[in-house]
Parts: C-alpha cells; structure tokens; sequence
C-alpha cells in the first residue's frame, strides 16, 4: 500500500555474495518505476522473464502481475506512483509504451535520475514532494519514448491505431473477440488491423487477442482463488471446457496445472 501521498521511493541495497535472495509475487494499482544501477535482476513480469542487466530501467503499470528475485550486489532505486498523481497525458503515456515495448528500457544516463530519487525520499512537505515525483516521471517517460522515436515515426499511424486497438481491446475483450468488431470501431478493414497487429507485435489480430484473454486468465488464476468456472465465465467464456481448451493450446498447459505451478513457484 502507497502512503496517502500518493507516492514512495524504496533503496535496495544487496551487498554481499551471502545475501539472501528476496522473491515475491504480486500485482498493483499503481505505476513502478525501478533503476538498476549495478547488480544483476531476474525478473518476471506478466509470466515473461526478463533477466535485468545494470543500467537497465524498468517501468510496470498498474496491474501487471511481477515476481522479482534479486540477486547478489543489487542496488535499485524504485519510485512508485499513484495514478491518480499523474495527468491523462503522461499516464497515456506511460501505457504506451507498455502496450508497444518491452517493460525493460536502458538506462543511458540515470545519475540525475537517481539524485532525484533520493531527494524525493527525504522530503517531508508533501505537496513538493508530489510534483517532483511529477517531475521525475516526466523525464522518465521521455527518456523511454526517445529510445523508440526512430521506429515509431517510420510506422507512426500503425502505432498509433495499435495503442488505439488495445484500449478497445482492455474495455471489451471479456465481451467481444471478434477481430472485425474491433477492426469496425478503428474505421478500418479487418485486413488492415492484421497488417498492424502483423507489423507492431508479429502476430494476427485473432491471435493477438487471443493471447490478450489467455494473459487475463493467467492474471486471474494467480490473483484470485476463484474456481476456473468462475474465472472463464469472468471473462466472458459460457462454456468453461472451451475456455480451457483455448487456455492450455495457448499456454501449453491446463489452467488447473498452471495455477499448480504458480502455488509451487511462490
């Protein structure tokens, strides 16, 4: 839980070979902004792994299930931040960049960065401390749109109907998964939003929603304990042995053996 500023930086510090690994699983309502400076992380974030080298900043938004083991000679510095402190403009900004990009960015020069992060530690007037940590995700999310300029603006309208198409997609996903539907309400053919989810993500747009609802499963089957009736009804699924069969051809496995595996990990 944020404090009622809205707001918290943690330092973590691991310094020696010894130093026990810390692992945990979760997922939370607020945006998390972490800048590895030494040190190496291993890191699960939406059921991917990503092995986390130094100068590396990672940004997760609200609800993204992640487990992160820190191993030996870390040191991070992670900001979180509380929707609700940050305008439309930069949490859509933000979002951006997770639909399009890997969670993980370089970090080309954090030492300012870093200097602010420890300034906003230590502040006591919360109101000044709020707009800094403003500040500071500001440059943040600049810094991680200067690194992808290149690529969007040579795809730019692609792009742009791509984050278009998974804000559809976040709002109506449980309830229509038909590639037209969402192809209709972008004003464009069905052939055109293939070419797009083809150029962005690798994949059709049939398979990319797909794996957007298999994704919500995954996060329902860890995050709650509700029986895989429930879940697949949830989402939008009336026969559950379909929802099932379309789980484990996606995943490989059945959604009672993953949520196993899961309880093992953790």
């Amino acid at each position: 839980m944020l404090p009622d500023c809205g707001y918290m930086v943690r330092i973590i510090e691991v310094e020696t070979e010894s130093a026990p690994r810390i692992r945990y699983s979760h997922r939370d309502d607020y945006y998390m902004m972490g800048i590895i400076v030494s040190g190496n992380l291993d890191c699960y974030i939406d059921f991917q792994r990503y092995l986390i080298r130094p100068d590396s900043i990672i940004i997760l938004t609200p609800g993204q299930v992640h487990k992160f083991v820190l191993e030996n000679k870390v040191v991070a510095y992670m900001l979180a931040v509380e929707p609700g402190l940050l305008d439309e403009r930069l949490r859509q900004q933000l979002d951006q960049q997770q639909s399009l990009h890997s969670p993980v960015y370089r970090a080309e020069d954090y030492t300012d960065l870093v200097v602010l992060y420890k300034m906003i530690s230590r502040i006591k007037n919360k109101s000044v401390g709020a707009n800094l940590v403003r500040a500071v995700v500001e440059i943040i999310a600049d810094k991680i749109s200067a690194q992808h300029t290149n690529q969007i603006r040579r795809t730019d309208r692609k792009h742009e109907l791509m984050f278009m198409f998974r804000k559809l997609l976040n709002e109506n996903v449980t309830k229509e998964r038909r590639p037209g539907f969402y192809a209709a309400r972008l004003n464009i053919s069905t052939v055109y939003l293939n070419e797009i989810t083809n150029t962005v993500a690798g994949l059709s747009a049939s398979e990319y929603i797909k794996n957007e609802i298999v994704l919500l499963a995954k996060r329902e089957l860890y995050y709650t304990a509700d029986s895989i009736k429930e879940i697949s009804h949830r989402l939008g699924f009336v026969d559950e042995a379909y929802f099932s069969r379309l789980f484990t051809e996606t995943v490989g496995i059945s959604p009672s053996i993953f949520r196993r595996n899961l309880d093992k990990s953790n």
